[in-house]
């Protein structure tokens, strides 16, 4: 009697050794699935957009999105449907667009170092403007 008591007691703890040992398996499993699908980015798009034209058509969408956020009412000023006037100014399509801007996406620093020109870029025709309505400024005051 006392020896089917110490069968079962060493049977309860191989059975509870291997769940042990299966949950860590899977655990370490499910670590390398993850690390390795976190290292797969996305596939360069078929119809790749360069990147100097990528960061061109962020920029007109950035400068429109600017413009309709400051006056709400600018969307009645434009006659045309802003995302299809860049698609065919860029000639891409949304499709096109959607992927590569995953695509660059999938690769947060240098998606960022995009946008860091993106907002040089918008500095320096903000500085052209601010010059422009100082000028202006300047000669309506010696007019009057």
């Amino acid at each position: 009697m006392q020896m089917d008591k110490l069968m079962r007691e060493k049977q309860e703890n191989d059975c509870c050794l291997i769940e042990n040992k299966m949950k860590k398996i899977g655990v370490g499993i499910g670590t390398i699935l993850c690390l390795w699908a976190c290292s797969i980015g996305p596939e360069k798009p078929k119809k790749f957009i360069e990147e100097d034209k990528m960061i061109a058509i962020l920029y007109d969408i950035a400068v429109i999105d600017a413009i309709k956020s400051y006056n709400l009412n600018t969307t009645h000023d434009f006659p045309v449907n802003t995302s299809v006037y860049i698609y065919k100014k860029y000639e891409v399509d949304s499709l096109q667009f959607a992927q590569n801007n995953q695509y660059y996406a999938a690769d947060l620093p240098h998606y960022k170092k995009m946008f860091e020109k993106i907002n040089q870029q918008l500095e320096v025709e903000k500085k052209k403007y601010e010059a422009a309505v100082l000028k202006a400024g300047d000669q309506k005051s010696k007019a009057n």
